[in-house]
């Protein structure tokens, strides 16, 4: 069996994402690695005045949502602490999750694990936005591991997720 040193959750506030997270705590104290737990908030380019054309919003409008996902972020680091994982990175950006899962975050530092909870996005919202865990297993140059599961094995109970009507 692989022994994994760098192991990367994208955490999303889901119960598939906690329900991956816990899941890491297991691997990362198996393989005595170093845990990532890193919240991507979508920041994507919107027009604006600039003479470029586009650019990033006014991060300030993203401030409730960084600062919400920084405190379950440090909880969830303490529930790792207390498993006994003793080295547990948080960090919480804004930008686009399907590439800083697979380009940005996780080869600046030589992630080898990327985990992340499976989306109940509907067929919709898939074909309008793709599933982030698809464009993770297809793009990830690591391992990639897609939780649908707790932490015994038992299908998640978890309703649909899906997007507004448009």
């Amino acid at each position: 069996m692989s022994e994994y040193k760098n192991l990367l959750v994208g955490v999303d506030g889901s119960e598939q994402s906690k329900m991956a997270v816990q899941k890491s705590i297991d691997i990362a104290k198996r393989n005595n690695a170093k845990l990532h737990l890193l919240s991507i908030v979508n920041g994507e380019r919107y027009p604006n005045t600039s003479t470029v054309g586009y650019g990033f919003v006014d991060r300030d409008i993203y401030k409730k949502a960084t600062d919400e996902m920084t405190k379950e972020l440090a909880e969830m680091k303490k529930k790792a602490e207390a498993a006994g994982v003793s080295d547990v990175v948080t960090d919480v950006k804004i930008g686009n999750a399907k590439m800083e899962l697979t380009e940005g975050y996780a080869k600046e530092h030589d992630v080898d694990l990327i985990l992340v909870g499976a989306t109940g996005l509907n067929m919709i919202g898939r074909m309008i936005v793709g599933s982030t865990a698809a464009y993770v297993i297809r793009q990830a140059d690591c391992d990639v591991m897609v939780i649908k599961t707790d932490e015994n094995n038992k299908k998640l109970n978890v309703k649909m997720e899906s997007y507004p009507e448009i």
